[in-house]
């Protein structure tokens, strides 16, 4: 699929997203709308809690576990810190990436994007998107680019998120 393809197709999603008025249905949609669009394995939406100063997964992909990081910690940890967007290219070769998640999950993560989702007042980050393990290669910059897109798109549902957590 071409990247204006790809482009299109997140745009009338997000689009369908936004009268979605199930935060669960919304949250499942989103990771299988991240995973599409990137030809990631898998995804998953952590929502950042200032108050507990941590990173909490709120819906991952094909996993049942629920992961929760200290801001800082793990390459999740290290957006919601910095609001920077990280790819990482190799997992296990990055000094940042917590392996006690892939032991927690049994998963074994090969590459990862993970991305800010800022809030509508853009003054912090409330979650985080992650993909991982692109299925052809590793993450590039126009898949950084859809993913910094979706995570434009969905600040306001991640803020409810982010209230109730």
């Amino acid at each position: 699929m071409a990247l204006d393809d790809k482009v299109a197709l997140i745009l009338v999603t997000l689009g369908h997203l936004a009268v979605e008025k199930d935060r669960d249905t919304y949250l499942h949609r989103l990771v299988e709308l991240c995973s599409q669009a990137v030809d990631a394995e898998r995804c998953t939406i952590y929502v950042v809690d200032h108050q507990r100063n941590e990173v909490r997964s709120w819906v991952a992909q094909r996993s049942a576990v629920e992961i929760r990081l200290p801001v800082g910690r793990g390459i999740a940890g290290q957006v919601a810190a910095t609001g920077e967007t990280i790819n990482v290219p190799d997992a296990y070769a990055d000094p940042r990436f917590d392996r006690a998640v892939d032991l927690l999950t049994g998963y074994r993560t090969l590459n990862m994007l993970a991305v800010p989702v800022w809030s509508t007042d853009g003054q912090r980050a409330v979650g985080v998107i992650q993909v991982l393990n692109r299925r052809s290669g590793v993450f590039e910059r126009r898949d950084q680019m859809l993913i910094e897109r979706i995570a434009e798109g969905v600040a306001p549902m991640l803020e409810q998120v982010a209230v109730r957590a």
